[in-house]
């Protein structure tokens, strides 16, 4: 009814001889292809005069134009509007905001029902991705596409930008690219770089495209530039391609493919090459970092290939883990340790989506995992398959043929999660593994391991018992005796059987401290907050285990890894747990307006006190005379504060009870604001010891400080150092000073590490991904 009010009021408009209007206004509706009316989609049109002549279809406006539809409008000192075709044609400072985009011009004209028009001295801004282009003539097409000559693309704002890209000619089409021909690269106006053609991504989602170059230089590997592209194959899948050159070594390609076809599934590969023309075939050829190692690196072709992948076969039940990292030689990632697709970046990149890690960066042993497994209410089932690549005998380091490197080739296991026995009190669970081990050099053959397990939980007191029982039946089918100890039996087939048990006790008490009401609820202390309650929690625990003593027997037992040589055990180990628990009442504002007491929770602070006692070691009758006995473990405090939101303490200490000194540290303080930055610092020891079940060789004392600061003007100043407190050394200076302006970031880092000294330039102009 509305709309057809509306087309009547401009119809009778059209059959006055000569009428004027102050300050009027009308509703114009939109209509479709077919010239149906649009429900609820209708402009309001209003000027300081409106003139419609009776020998016309169109509607002239003189003087505050304004058309306004939902948050959509339109400005201009002139409107001519026609009835028909709903096309307007504007004239003096012509201002518009149509969906989120901005237009500024001193002429133009617009279809109203899609917006298609041109513009003349014209400049649009879209907001997403905050991209500015002006040009003489401005044509704007079906969709997001505009089409212009001589003109000017930035992400900056103002009359003279930081930087823009010049182009005789041009099209932009939004979540798409900017195709420039015959374009210049304006620093403040200055010609800088030339090009006959190019394309950035102009993208409120992401798009094909150069990402940010990577420019620097080191001491080892000379000037390095490395131009990625990234390319979004579609909405699952996309793919960067490196294009890397060292001046000192060579064009360094790699790839980088990710993936996600369903919640899921992910993956990401990725893989690097370079003909080095720098090899060694002595030691005393190599970089100072490296002789200490004793090996060679001859080969020259140098590479990386490395992967996470989550997924399932035929029925997301069956999940499927795949891990892959194989390289050339020790030296490559040590070498390539920093930069877009360096080690470090590939790790975070790795622990972000995976949440699985890699080998360290100078790891002689990489490990590649394929994993497939199902699991039930009581039950789960596994298959593995797993090689590990030992760097040690690569290159003509070593004989491969000597290469003495465990390979899981597969590993099948099964387990019974705990639950009860039928319908009585005991509960069990079990674990069972198969495997076939081969290696190049050494014993080979196969390994079934069964372990099930009885307990049954009392509780008495206030304390819960729960004493445990079980025993582990292995059997061995040996291929190969090769290399193995002169005590193991060359017997192809063999069986052990090794009982175990236990028993743990814990309780837990607390106490809840009220500790007031909370801000009193009005809407002048909206935003005030307070602790109401706190929870102290006590967790006492005493634990016995218990392993059977078959050290001899083990010994004739063919070795593929630990878990052939199970050590005996007879400890008993008491930990006293504290646990604070804070709640705090912040008053808000509820949708109606009315003040409420939003609630939070939050533990504030743990600690943990543990120590064990060893009975065997206390009764020790062997080598007294070089090893007193020790039977107390040592002291170990934690402590994990988190007193507000925006500091965190994780502590432990452990402390001999025999030398009443400190052997082990592990420290990390942080501050951290999103305002602000955050503050780090972390401090490890580990002290000299030779006791008769643990040796130390040396002290180690690492510190590190970390810094990342939020300045003002939009400065970024970071920093990261690592330092060996005993050797005086330092294992890594970082520092790094960013700029984020308004339409690009800028980035110096320097590094000097034991290896190598660095330094890059990353800059990246904002909304295109590029340098």
């Amino acid at each position: 009814m509305k709309s057809r009010l509306a087309i009547f009021t401009v119809l009778l408009l059209l059959l006055l001889p000569s009428a004027v209007f102050a300050q009027q206004q009308i509703d114009v509706p939109m209509t479709n292809g077919k010239g149906e009316v649009q429900k609820g989609e209708e402009w309001k049109f209003s000027a300081d005069k409106l003139v419609v002549e009776n020998d016309s279809e169109y509607l002239q406006a003189y003087g505050n134009v304004i058309l306004r539809s939902g948050d959509s409008y339109i400005k201009a000192d002139f409107a001519r509007f026609y009835q028909a075709t709903k096309w307007i044609y504007l004239r003096g400072n012509v201002q518009a905001q149509v969906k989120g985009d901005f237009y500024d011009a001193a002429e133009a004209e617009f279809d109203l029902n899609n917006m298609v028009g041109w513009l003349k001295k014209g400049r649009v801004f879209v907001a997403k991705p905050h991209v500015y282009f002006e040009s003489e003539f401005i044509e704007k097409h079906n969709g997001a596409t505009y089409s212009f000559k001589d003109a000017k693309v930035t992400t900056c704002s103002g009359d003279n930008p930081l930087w823009a890209f010049e182009a005789g000619e041009g099209d932009i089409t939004i979540n798409g690219y900017a195709r420039l021909w015959h374009s210049k690269f304006d620093v403040k106006g200055v010609p800088v770089m030339y090009t006959p053609y190019m394309e950035l991504p102009v993208a409120r989602e992401r798009q094909s495209g150069v990402l940010t170059p990577e420019v620097g230089t080191s001491d080892r590997l000379g000037g390095r530039f490395n131009i990625p592209y990234y390319w979004a194959i579609n909405e699952e899948s996309d793919v960067t391609f490196y294009g890397e050159y060292l001046t000192k070594r060579g064009f360094r390609p790699g790839v980088d493919f990710r993936h996600s076809e369903d919640t899921n599934t992910k993956g990401q590969w990725r893989a690097d090459w370079l003909y080095d023309g720098k090899a060694y075939d002595n030691t005393a050829d190599a970089d100072n970092a490296f002789q200490g190692d004793g090996l060679i690196r001859p080969n020259h072709n140098r590479w990386w290939v490395r992967s996470k992948y989550d997924g399932y076969v035929g029925n997301p039940d069956w999940q499927t883990i795949l891990d892959m990292d194989l390289v050339s030689d020790q030296d490559y990632l040590r070498e390539y340790r920093t930069g877009i697709n360096g080690y470090e970046q590939t790790r975070d990149a790795f622990l972000s989506q995976f949440g699985r890690d890699i080998a360290t960066v100078d790891a002689t042993t990489r490990t590649s995992t394929a994993l497939v497994a199902r699991s039930w209410d009581n039950y789960s089932i596994s298959g593995l398959a797993q090689y590990s690549e030992n760097l040690l005998y690569r290159n003509d380091n070593n004989p491969s043929t000597k290469d003495p490197t465990l390979q899981k080739l597969p590993q099948l296991n099964a387990y019974a999660f705990k639950s009860n026995l039928f319908d009585t009190p005991l509960e069990w669970k079990g674990e069972f593994q198969g495997n076939y081990f081969w290696r190049e050099y050494g014993t080979t053959g196969g390994r079934f391991d069964l372990r099930p397990e009885l307990s049954m939980p009392v509780r008495a007191a206030g304390i819960t018992f729960i004493p445990r029982a079980g025993f582990r039946a292995t059997s061995y089918m040996v291929d190969s005796f090769q290399n193995a100890s002169v005590d193991v039996s060359r017997d192809t087939t063999q069986m052990r059987f090794l009982a175990d048990a236990g028993v743990s006790a814990v309780t837990d008490f607390y106490r809840v401290f009220d500790l007031g009401a909370g801000p009193e609820l009005t809407t002048e202390n909206v935003g005030e907050s307070s602790w109401t309650r706190m929870k102290h929690n006590v967790v006492p625990r005493l634990e016995y285990s218990w392993v059977q003593d078959d050290s001899s027997a083990q010994a004739k037992l063919p070795y593929f890894d630990s878990r052939d040589r199970i050590s005996e055990q007879n400890d008993i180990v008491l930990s006293l747990t504290n646990v604070f628990d804070r709640s705090k009442g912040t008053v808000v504002l509820d949708d109606e307006g009315n003040p409420y007491l939003d609630t939070s929770y939050l533990e504030f602070l743990r600690i943990r006190l543990e120590q064990g006692y060893d009975i065997d070691e206390a009764n020790r009758s062997v080598e007294l005379s070089e090893y007193e006995r020790r039977p107390f473990s040592d002291f170990m405090g934690e402590v994990l504060i988190t007193p507000i939101d925006y500091v965190a303490l994780e502590s432990r200490t452990w402390v001999s009870p025999y030398m009443g000194e400190v052997t082990e540290h592990e420290n990390i303080l942080k501050f951290f604001h999103d305002s602000y930055g955050e503050i780090m610092f972390g401090y490890d020891y580990l002290r000299k010891i030779n006791e008769y079940k643990r040796q130390q060789d040396s002290d180690m004392q690492i510190a590190e400080y970390g810094l990342k600061a939020k300045l003002p003007y939009g400065f970024v100043l970071g920093g990261k150092y690592r330092n060996d407190l005993n050797s005086d050394i330092d294992l890594e200076k970082t520092v790094s000073l960013g700029w984020n302006h308004q339409c690009f970031f800028m980035e110096f880092v320097g590094s000097k590490t034991t290896v190598d000294e660095r330094y890059s330039v990353n800059f990246n102009l904002i909304s295109m991904g590029l340098f």
